[in-house]
């Protein structure tokens, strides 16, 4: 008798730690309602990142180039230093994971493609692969259109595309 009372404890106690399927749906309602509300992203460091970011349309001559504008840092171990950072960067490649940035940096200065290549990062991060970097606009929108016949770069839309880096400090405050 000792022995089954034993036994009907332990199958209640296991029976009541079980999730059932409300719990469940519960929680996967909660996380469904957090990853599609703009606000919550907002609300981050990833929102102030975006936010951050912003797109204009510059005219050169007859054509028109769009430039993309963010607080941006060399990444260490990416191939360059800071004083590679030049106002307009020509960017061919974009990863969330630093590894296969500075994979593609490796290949496309091994090939010569982009001997000056070297990686920067932003505060979200995402890694650029920095193909070449320019003070004046004219010479990364040229540096682009080479790219772009490039044969030997495989790169697919928006890349490749200028970036108009506002450079960071070394621990994230802007410059």
């Amino acid at each position: 008798m000792k022995k089954i009372l034993i036994l009907l404890a332990a199958a209640a106690a296991f029976a009541g730690c079980r999730t059932s399927e409300e719990n469940y749906r519960a929680a996967y309602d909660k996380a469904i309602a957090g990853r599609d509300s703009a606000e919550a992203v907002e609300n981050t460091i990833y929102g102030r990142e975006r936010r951050q970011t912003s797109f204009e349309y510059v005219a050169l001559g007859t054509d028109t180039v769009a430039v993309m504008r963010q607080l941006v840092k060399v990444t260490d171990g990416g191939g360059g230093i800071r004083e590679n950072l030049r106002r307009y960067c020509v960017i061919v490649g974009r990863f969330k994971q630093r590894f296969n940035a500075v994979s593609m940096r490796d290949r496309i200065v091994s090939a010569g493609t982009a001997p000056a290549a070297f990686v920067v990062e932003t505060g979200e991060p995402y890694y650029y692969v920095v193909g070449a970097a320019f003070n004046s606009i004219r010479d990364a929108a040229s540096a682009m259109d080479n790219f772009k016949s490039d044969k030997d770069l495989v790169m697919r839309p928006p890349l490749p595309f200028i970036l108009e880096a506002s450079a960071v400090k070394k621990h994230g405050a802007p410059r």
